[in-house]
């Protein structure tokens, strides 16, 4: 009580511009301390204003080799033992087409994912098990989800990348609302949208590419060495709304390019997929400047997969190619292959042995043709009538196939129609291997079911046609 009557006494001697001027020192450390804890982070993050330049002095800038990525691949420090090798998918919306594409080559890689609507200021899903991430890819399926996230989820996320060394994907949709020219927030990297391009190349020294592959044609680009690069596509590339990346930091490494479709034939090139090295954040990201509805975009995104996840999610570069010609002697009349037909067959299957040794198209007929005309044969190969007895399984048609003919390969058409195709799976019994028809086309080796099937309300007298077989 005594204390708190000498205070009383104390404030009341003191002056009272004395304490004005204490109370304009307090607001001052208030303001002080508020510019610190608000925005120390964010200066940090902040890109230079001298890395942005105009459309028309884009370049392109030799690749650099990556000295501090471990192993072939991968992220800056990537252990690929401490995360489950999950992919994490955020989407816009459960039924947007970009997410479904991208979720439909994973599935049909047999890639494990788990799909998440992109938080705004909502909770961001748990992304680690003890000391063990989750996750081993992050996927956005718009990349200013990301950029525009909030504070706390975007710090947790990009902690978590760093951490374990997960890298990320993203794509860039453009809109009529989209600025023609802007800086990716919080990046030193500059976006031109609603472009129109034209005449796409793969950049050869990319470290990306993997399924992709781009032949060596020198080509001179303006500021910079002689590039080795080659013309993949030439013609327009579908749509209207491209992106292109521009930026002169290091980090950035183009991996696509193309032209406008205003620009001459020795025009300037374009980034329009961009590799980031991680040398900014410490996070390797690949960046799309248009969807998957371009088939190249689809190979570029699946060498993406494998690098940013130090190849544990990779396809193999071996690949059996087969194409089957169904019931070459059946059709309705001008639809059965001609002289000119067999010919430009026999080229094009010459041409494809240029790159596939061996390559050789399958024809299919039916038995009856076999034994009137002495075709030849390849005796391991056989399909039953209307598939029958392969699935579900007829022991004695597996029993007499090996016996008889030595059959080692057959197909399917009556497999469950799984919806997509892309669930159906192969499968061997009693070492047969049963291959899946994916697109269901026509019955083999009986041109009486494929006629009424297929063309019986386009024949007037249909008994008539049928008994003639």
């Amino acid at each position: 009580m005594l204390s708190v009557l000498r205070l009383r006494r104390l404030v009341r001697q003191v002056p009272l511009q004395t304490s004005f001027i204490f109370l304009f020192l307090l607001c001052i450390l208030s303001v002080f301390l508020s510019s610190y804890f608000l925005y120390a982070v964010k200066q940090k993050l902040e890109p230079s204003l001298a890395a942005g330049r105009s459309a028309d002095d884009l370049y392109v800038t030799p690749s650099r080799p990556l000295p501090f990525l471990s192993g072939v691949g991968g992220t800056l420090s990537s252990d690929g033992s401490r995360t489950d090798p999950v992919v994490l998918v955020f989407v816009e919306s459960p039924y947007s087409q970009l997410g479904q594409e991208i979720v439909a080559i994973l599935e049909s890689a047999r890639f494990r994912y788990r799909t998440e609507i992109s938080p705004g200021k909502g909770d961001m899903p748990t992304l680690t098990d003890g000391q063990r991430g989750r996750f081993v890819l992050i996927v956005y399926e718009n990349i200013l989800k990301y950029v525009n996230m909030d504070a706390w989820n975007r710090e947790l996320l990009d902690r978590y990348c760093i951490e374990f060394g997960v890298g990320m994907i993203g794509f860039f949709k453009a809109n009529e609302k989209s600025l023609l020219s802007a800086q990716l927030k919080g990046f030193p990297l500059f976006l031109h949208s609603n472009l129109g391009l034209k005449d796409c190349t793969v950049n050869p020294k990319s470290p990306l590419l993997h399924v992709t592959r781009a032949a060596s044609v020198e080509a001179s680009l303006p500021n910079t060495a002689f590039l080795f690069m080659s013309q993949v596509f030439s013609g327009p590339l579908p749509g209207d709304n491209w992106t292109v990346f521009q930026s002169n930091h290091s980090t950035y490494e183009p991996v696509l390019l193309a032209k406008t479709r205003s620009a001459e034939s020795t025009g300037l090139m374009h980034t329009s997929v961009v590799q980031d090295l991680g040398l900014h954040d410490g996070i390797q990201r690949v960046l799309f400047g248009h969807n998957l509805s371009f088939w190249l975009h689809k190979l570029v995104f699946v060498d993406a997969l494998s690098f940013l996840t130090a190849k544990r999610l990779s396809l193999s570069l071996e690949r059996f190619i087969l194409v089957d010609i169904d019931d070459i002697f059946v059709g309705k009349e001008g639809t059965r292959m001609k002289v000119a037909d067999v010919k430009a067959l026999v080229e094009t299957q010459n041409e494809l042995r240029r790159s596939i040794p061996d390559f050789t198209f399958n024809l299919g007929f039916s038995g009856k043709f076999f034994h009137d005309h002495s075709i030849p044969t390849h005796l391991g190969y056989a399909v039953a009538p209307h598939h029958s007895g392969v699935y579900p399984v007829h022991i004695q048609l597996y029993e007499a196939w090996k016996r008889v003919w030595d059959i080692r390969v057959t197909s399917t058409e009556e497999y469950p129609h799984l919806k997509p195709a892309r669930f159906r799976r192969g499968f061997i019994h009693r070492g047969i291997r049963v291959s899946v028809c994916v697109i269901e086309q026509n019955m083999h080796e009986n041109p009486i079911n494929y006629i009424n099937t297929h063309y019986a309300l386009s024949y007037v007298n249909v008994c008539q046609r049928l008994n003639s077989f």
